[in-house]
């Protein structure tokens, strides 16, 4: 190799060591981690989204792995101290985490809002939320937004007496109301019916709230800008394929729209303050 060779080759080498240390780490190969909100158990999560996961993967060629926590307030630390690339989070966590860290809504279900909901024993002969009173109503936890907090807020409204117990997912608020743990239990309608699908049988819809804007699909603040719109068209254009919409119905969810943040603005009107964010990295 002659002198002006290996010139040139030092000369390529160092140019693609200051590419490497200039590029943005967001344009490596990492892997990312696509959190979960924990309604469920964590092996029925794994197992309605982890094709999607691997849908994702093979499109951004690089490893998407699911994730989610043992509970909801495990998780809701898990956000705030930003552990997750891409998350799934209720309504009132998306208010919160817009603000601190910081995520940015990319996606929703479209056409659909949120509601909680009171489910009773199918044999209960409560009529109306006023017939709770004195009774322990199981909650999933104290900031799941529509099955607790919009829950708990009628039932303060009407002025019912009860014993609210948390149980770590809306799957638990249910067959604890179904064995006769609790008289009640809240939840949503998404929830309620993949229990359903599962052969939840024993209960029944006491009461509906309002509907809100339903669960966000978020990135982390630090996502570089091409990958996020990357990620957003890959989620909103699934409804588009058969091989998409199945992936959707695996995850028991209605085709994705495109989201700005002022779609929470409902949310925000609320002036709820269940998470505390201070002192948080």
């Amino acid at each position: 190799m002659t002198r002006e060779s290996v010139m040139r080759f030092r000369f390529l080498l160092i140019a693609l060591s200051l590419m490497l240390i200039a590029a943005p780490a967001w344009s490596r190969s990492e892997s990312l981690t696509f959190g979960i909100v924990p309604q469920e158990s964590s092996s029925r999560l794994a197992d309605q989204w982890t094709p999607l996961m691997r849908y994702l993967s093979t499109r951004l060629n690089r490893p998407v792995r699911f994730m989610t926590a043992p509970d909801i307030p495990t998780f809701e630390k898990r956000v705030l101290a930003g552990e997750y690339d891409i998350a799934y989070m209720n309504p009132y966590h998306y208010v919160v985490f817009s603000n601190t860290p910081g995520y940015q809504a990319i996606a929703k279900e479209g056409g659909k809002q949120i509601r909680g909901i009171v489910v009773v024993p199918e044999s209960a002969p409560a009529e109306d939320l006023e017939d709770l009173d004195g009774m322990t109503v199981a909650f999933p936890a104290p900031a799941a937004f529509a099955a607790t907090i919009l829950v708990r807020a009628e039932l303060e409204r009407l002025g019912v007496s009860y014993q609210p117990r948390f149980v770590g997912s809306h799957e638990s608020v249910y067959l604890n109301v179904q064995r006769g743990f609790a008289g009640a239990g809240g939840g949503v309608e998404r929830t309620l019916a993949i229990a359903m699908r599962e052969r939840l049988d024993g209960v029944r819809v006491l009461w509906r709230s309002p509907g809100y804007t339903p669960h966000a699909f978020a990135v982390h603040p630090d996502m570089d800008p091409v990958l996020m719109q990357t990620v957003q068209s890959l989620l909103v254009n699934l409804a588009d394929t058969d091989e998409g919409r199945s992936l959707l119905d695996r995850a028991h969810l209605k085709p994705l729209v495109r989201a700005a943040d002022s779609d929470w603005n409902d949310v925000r009107q609320l002036g709820l303050d269940f998470i505390k964010t201070s002192g948080a990295p």
